[in-house]
């Protein structure tokens, strides 16, 4: 019955908007990883995922998968763990970064979330984990509110926004509220890449840039400085609407401020970065983007090694 639903949604979004074929299990990389979805007002098309994302590549073919655990990230995120049978995961196969079309039954419209782990946890156990904010759009009011563990739905993996396999040695992922899924992703497949070849990776610098309303906002927090720990990259949070931070960083590479990311702040928090070496992925609001790629390019990066996604 879901694969008889999923067909039918899949038919339906291919045949009016007429999204373009593809071959099973490949991509048309011309996009070159940037994903340029704008947000701006909350209106029904920016809250479309299909429409927002219907120039973006995306697998041809859905996968069935099985919510198999359910948790409280924040007082607003809810992380699920879909797992993947190992005979379809060559179709869920994803680059750290992407986002997945849900399907979910009995739910009209089709949702869109970031992928917050890295393809490795895929292959090795069958693993997509998602990071969803609470809202009244009804593939993520689902999640909240009547998603149970062994309940099924089925993704589509998609997305022009992904980690690039380059030779540039110096990463910087900057993320604004939820946007710091595409780029924990990104931030744990490039962790496995270093201790997969520490010779090849030696003079490497990383530096995360995580900015939220509030310290309970800021996802994956202890999960984060291990791994800058682990790859000894400097790891600075942000807390815009709180006074008062509660978190523990006895590393000096590890900062929390109270206040926006601002033009210096960001200049400190990169002073590791060689701009010529380095590739810059941003997630967040608009505006925050925006501000944050002024910064960037005034700091010397050149705009091709700037690499976003907005969400709204």
């Amino acid at each position: 019955m879901v694969n008889l639903f999923v067909k039918l949604i899949s038919n339906s979004i291919n045949n009016v908007r007429r999204a373009p074929r593809l071959s099973i299990c490949s991509y048309n990389y011309s996009s070159y990883g940037k994903n340029t979805c704008e947000s701006g007002r909350k209106n029904s098309r920016t809250r479309d995922h299909m429409k927002r994302t219907e120039h973006s590549q995306r697998r041809k073919l859905f996968c069935s998968s099985k919510v198999v655990s359910l948790e409280e990230l924040s007082p607003t995120v809810k992380g699920l763990k879909l797992f993947i049978e190992k005979r379809e995961r060559i179709n869920a196969e994803f680059q750290a970064g992407q986002w997945v079309d849900m399907v979910i039954p009995g739910v009209d419209t089709v949702g869109g979330f970031s992928i917050c782990n890295a393809p490795q946890d895929l292959q090795q156990n069958g693993i997509i984990e998602l990071a969803v904010k609470f809202s009244d759009h009804p593939p993520a009011h689902w999640i909240h509110t009547k998603c149970s563990v062994g309940d099924e739905v089925s993704v589509r993996v998609g997305g022009n926004f992904y980690f690039q396999d380059n030779d540039r040695k110096h990463i910087v992922l900057i993320a604004g509220g939820v946007g710091i899924n595409p780029l924990y992703s990104i931030l744990q497949h490039w962790r496995n890449l270093i201790l997969k070849s520490p010779s090849n990776t030696a003079d490497q610098q990383t530096a995360m840039v995580y900015s939220a309303k509030t310290i309970k906002e800021l996802l994956f927090q202890e999960e984060i400085l291990r791994i800058c720990n682990e790859i000894k990259a400097r790891c600075d949070f942000h807390v815009t609407k709180e006074t008062t931070p509660i978190l523990d960083l006895t590393n000096e590479a590890k900062t929390i401020r109270n206040e926006k990311v601002s033009r210096q702040s960001l200049s400190t928090s990169l002073n590791c970065i060689n701009p010529n070496l380095a590739n810059c992925y941003i997630c967040g609001p608009p505006k925050f983007i925006e501000r944050i790629e002024e910064y960037l390019m005034d700091m010397g990066v050149l705009k091709q090694h700037i690499f976003y996604e907005k969400w709204w």
